[in-house]
């Protein structure tokens, strides 16, 4: 058995853990506030699965988990879909969700789709200082990308992210660089995406 309780998985990093060990991956979710309240085995089913007497609900545009071991209402940092009583999916971060020309999406699930590109090694997304420039003739805000991409060129990436979302997501400006400099945690700080994107970000 395998147990994991990072960030949550993808589909197919599921089934390469699950092939390469010959055992079966299962996920934990919770919080440091609510501890552990929900678990799935990726491969078989995206959906979270509460575990006994906890509850979820949405308030004040919130979710909020209550009951078995968690004594009082508290409030989730993630975006959930709530599928029935029992199961749920994961949207993305509450501080993660941004909203273009009134269609909302998350840096994460975009980023997610970045990265299933073909040829695309690393890649982030970022909302850049809001300026005249990165407006588009609508006035709508426009998001910004970063793409490690040896051998493709922005057009193609483009192209490749149109396939996979909505256009008021495909990012203005688009920027090929040799490498994406992460921290240890695997982030992208503030002051490295500034230095990238000349200060836009």
């Amino acid at each position: 058995l395998v147990l994991c309780a990072t960030a949550p998985l993808d589909d197919a990093l599921a089934h390469a853990v699950e092939a390469a060990l010959h055992a079966p991956l299962l996920e934990i979710y919770g919080s440091t506030e609510t501890g552990q309240i929900a678990s799935r085995r990726t491969t078989a089913d995206p959906a979270w699965q509460l575990w006994p007497g906890v509850t979820l609900r949405q308030h004040e545009g919130r979710c909020w988990a209550q009951g078995g071991h968690v004594r009082t209402a508290t409030p989730l940092g993630d975006v959930i879909e709530l599928l029935d009583d029992t199961r749920f999916l994961l949207r993305g971060r509450n501080e993660d969700m941004i909203n273009i020309a009134g269609k909302r999406s998350s840096l994460a699930y975009l980023n997610h789709q970045l990265l299933a590109i073909p040829g695309v090694l690393d890649g982030v997304f970022y909302l850049p200082d809001d300026d005249e420039a990165t407006r588009s003739a609508t006035g709508a805000q426009r998001l910004g990308a970063l793409v490690v991409a040896p051998g493709l060129t922005v057009e193609a990436v483009r192209a490749a992210l149109r396939e996979r979302v909505d256009a008021v997501f495909l990012p203005r400006p688009l920027k090929l660089v040799t490498h994406l400099p992460r921290n240890t945690t695997g982030k992208l700080t503030q002051a490295t995406l500034r230095a990238l994107t000349g200060g836009a970000a």
